[in-house]
């Protein structure tokens, strides 16, 4: 008992420093509330062509609804030649509309700075009062080349958007050939013409492929913001995201292809979960009506709806900024890493009485190790989390059963004894959350430029070591190692040599099924989708609870886990053992929750205490039915 008080006692030192970082990381996140609502230059265009106005009164109703800011796209020569502004005499000669040269001469210049000298300009004066600027390339450029290089924002969309008092960002193309000494020339250009943001067009960004550490350097040295769209798996984003932290800024947008398929009020939710769950601060919204008598109206209702949904969220529509860095003295770190260390001898002692030696040797080793891996880096801090994530849900399981009676008997005040191991078993589980927030809360996972590592295996392992501990029956009482290793082989002989009866198929088919969809649907790339009725049925549990537990831990885990108790209480341990083993998806998945480090701390302790107050419910209510059984 000594030595278990003792690592509690480490536990809790481990979880004071877990809850300093968090608490930190709750002040830097509630700092972060500016959005920027941007929408597209092009499509504003379109609805004032269609609508008989001019750009900037359709922009200045937006604005009005809710936008802060109009997204302009780079121009190329391609696009110059299409709209005329460049018209081609042959491959090397071109004549370039009056008032356009002085921003698409000196722009090729500057993508094309090997060949600069050879870009060769003559104004020319027609006689009439039209001039133009003749354009000579001494130089061999193939036209399709030449067609993808880019000439600059347009100035009068930069001056319309500017007019209509919101602010433009520049959605740059990259190019074949773009130079480190281009790169800086193009972000330097954006900068000079006020803009504070950039997001890439296409699926590259500037300087992919090889150049994209000089890409970062000019963010750097122009003091501008890279907008990384989340989920549109653009070209080297990852790379340039990684070097620039400090100027980074998550974008989320719904695509082209998606728009037609959404309704109104999904749209609005998506954008403010985006929001107010995973550190959004720019949203990119492509027009909703595409066809109608009043289309600027109904688009900036829209909008507006749009703005309404992120301001009632308690976020502000104005120039966002980026995520300030978590300053956490190593030393704290490691003082979690304790903690973790901590939980790894408590799960030890909860099923062996080991000998005073033998204690302190795997305490040497495991506080030693975690607390030096903590205090390395992001490699050691990933592993230590990885064990938290392994340890804890185990720690919870077991000790939610241990000691229970191993025949049939009465027990008395059965439910409140039963919630009590059952908020014990959450707790259990939180604590190993918030030791993984305490070791990972740093910028880049806040970013998710940097991630929780080994998440499927932190969905398999626990449920498979908790499945052989309570098959081979070591998990209900202490023993030496000697008496569980030998309890162990022995057991494991008897149930593989018994036949296995039709209900126990079944039950492990059942278990099977869940694990295997709980880890294909884990991790950053899910293998698996949601259907249009789960999505459905999540939207509904937002809205009255505002934050959405997870279906496995209320619906699959939690009540597993409290029949399974109430099962063990009243000594009917082979029912217990397999929902406890069922019931661990819920632990684990509570678990996985933290490891979520971009979505805000406080979200991720209400989803925790929403599943485990809704999933107890529907457990005592299974309880209930089943009194007879278990309880």
């Amino acid at each position: 008992m000594k030595r278990q008080v003792i690592a509690v006692l480490l536990l809790i030192v481990g979880l004071a420093a877990a809850c300093f970082v968090a608490g930190s990381r709750a002040r830097l996140e509630s700092r972060n509330k500016a959005v920027e609502l941007v929408l597209d230059y092009g499509e504003i265009q379109e609805l004032a062509a269609a609508s008989g106005i001019s750009a900037k009164e359709a922009a200045t109703r937006f604005k009005q609804a809710g936008a802060t800011s109009v997204a302009i796209d780079e121009q190329t020569m391609a696009d110059a030649i299409d709209s005329r502004l460049v018209v081609p005499y042959s491959d090397r000669h071109f004549a370039v509309a009056g008032g356009q040269a002085e921003r698409i001469i000196p722009h090729l210049k500057m993508a094309l700075p090997r060949i600069a000298d050879r870009i060769i300009s003559t104004p020319v004066d027609d006689g009439s009062g039209k001039s133009f600027t003749y354009l000579t390339l001494d130089a061999s450029v193939p036209m399709e080349y030449l067609e993808q290089i880019p000439i600059g924002l347009d100035e009068d969309a930069i001056k319309t958007v500017r007019d209509a008092g919101l602010m433009p960002v520049a959605r740059l193309v990259n190019y074949t050939g773009a130079t480190p000494d281009a790169v800086n020339a193009i972000l330097a250009d954006v900068r000079q013409s006020g803009i504070k943001t950039v997001i890439f067009s296409g699926d590259q960004v500037l300087g992919f492929k090889g150049s994209v550490k000089e890409t970062a350097k000019a963010f750097q040295h122009n003091n501008l913001y890279f907008g990384r769209v989340e989920f549109s798996k653009q070209k080297g984003e990852e790379r340039l995201a990684y070097n620039l932290p400090a100027n980074l800024i998550e974008v989320h947008s719904i695509t082209q292809n998606e728009m037609p398929t959404m309704d109104q009020p999904s749209i609005v939710e998506r954008f403010q979960k985006a929001v107010r769950e995973r550190g959004v601060r720019m949203v990119y919204v492509r027009m909703y009506d595409t066809s109608s008598s009043a289309i600027v109206s109904n688009n900036a209702k829209y909008v507006n709806a749009i703005a309404r949904g992120i301001r009632r969220d308690g976020y502000t529509l104005k120039s966002a900024h980026a995520t300030g860095e978590l300053a956490i003295p190593r030393q704290v770190r490691m003082v979690v890493g304790v903690g973790v260390a901590a939980g790894a001898i408590l799960l030890l002692l909860s099923v062996f009485n080991l000998s005073a030696a033998a204690a302190w040797v795997w305490s040497i080793i495991l506080i030693a190790g975690c607390a030096g891996l903590a205090g390395v880096g992001d490699t050691g801090q990933k592993a230590v989390a990885l064990l938290a994530a392994l340890v804890f849900p185990v720690l919870a399981a077991i000790n939610a059963v241990n000691g229970s009676p191993d025949s049939p008997k009465t027990m008395p005040m059965p439910y409140l004894r039963t919630l009590g191991r059952f908020a014990g078993a959450v707790i259990t589980t939180a604590a190993g959350g918030m030791l993984i927030v305490g070791l990972l809360s740093e910028r880049d996972f806040m970013l998710r430029i940097n991630q929780f590592a080994g998440v499927k295996l932190a969905h398999l392992l626990p449920v498979l070591v908790l499945a052989l501990v309570f098959a081979s029956r070591i998990a209900w009482v202490r023993g030496t190692w000697s008496a569980q290793k030998e309890k162990f082989i022995r057991t494991i002989k008897e149930v593989s040599s018994n036949p296995m009866l039709i209900w126990q198929v079944g039950l492990m088919a059942v278990l099977l099924v869940i694990v295997g969809i709980m880890v294909a649907r884990s991790g950053n790339d899910a293998g698996m989708g949601v259907s249009p009725l789960e999505l459905k049925f999540r939207a509904v549990l937002d809205k009255v609870l505002y934050v959405r537990p997870r279906t496995k831990e209320f619906l699959i885990g939690y009540p597993a886990v409290i029949l399974g108790i109430a099962f063990a209480l009243k000594g009917r341990r082979a029912w217990a053992a397999p929902l406890i083993v069922i019931g661990s998806i819920g632990l684990i998945s509570a678990l996985n929750t933290f490891c979520h480090i971009h979505t805000p701390i406080v979200l991720s302790l209400i989803r925790v205490l929403n599943g485990a107050v809704v999933g107890g419910l529907i457990g005592l209510i299974l309880c209930r039915v089943f009194r007879e059984q278990a309880a």
